[in-house]
């Protein structure tokens, strides 16, 4: 990953062009001041140079068929999702949104139910604001079935879990 930041965008972009939003092991959340970041604002005098090299960081963009080849291809980077805004907790705990779009919206929260529903009443983009701005922590609720070994039967259960939640240790919170 930081291979890809010092010897790719760092390299071929100006950093007033782009921010990093945040990074893990195996992804990179960026914002860039324009729409078409890879066409407008890589720097003129390394414009050729990247052309010559683009392939080596991400997936062509030439061939339909080779380029879905290559989004399979470990080591190239794709782009997962578009938006305009994020809101983000920690690594694995954060809403991308579209402002003017309601459907436009990625949400990760690692260990929290999402699906059908479940929990959309803290994991939209309120709560995560309300957890930023008020500095709390939010609860969810995660409903399955287990086999429990004594009696061999399946039981269903119902757990209360952290959903969002302020405390981060690896995070600075801006004024803005």
């Amino acid at each position: 990953m930081l291979q890809f930041y010092y010897d790719c965008i760092d390299f071929y972009f100006d950093r007033s062009d782009f921010e990093y939003q945040e990074m893990d092991t195996d992804f990179a959340y960026m914002a860039f001041s324009c729409e078409k970041p890879f066409e407008e604002y890589i720097k003129h005098e390394l414009r050729d140079h990247f052309e010559q090299h683009k392939y080596e960081w991400f997936p062509c963009d030439y061939n339909k068929k080779v380029a879905a080849f290559d989004r399979r291809t470990p080591g190239l980077f794709k782009e997962e999702w578009r938006g305009d805004a994020m809101v983000s907790l920690s690594s694995k705990n954060y809403i991308c949104y579209l402002p003017n779009e309601r459907h436009k919206v990625k949400v990760s929260a690692k260990g929290v139910e999402q699906g059908g529903g479940r929990n959309k009443d803290v994991l939209n983009l309120k709560g995560f604001e309300t957890v930023v701005r008020d500095r709390t922590t939010l609860q969810g609720t995660n409903k399955g079935f287990r086999l429990c070994k004594n009696t061999k039967s399946i039981i269903t259960y119902t757990q209360q879990k952290t959903a969002l939640n302020y405390c981060y240790d690896k995070r600075r919170v801006l004024e803005d």
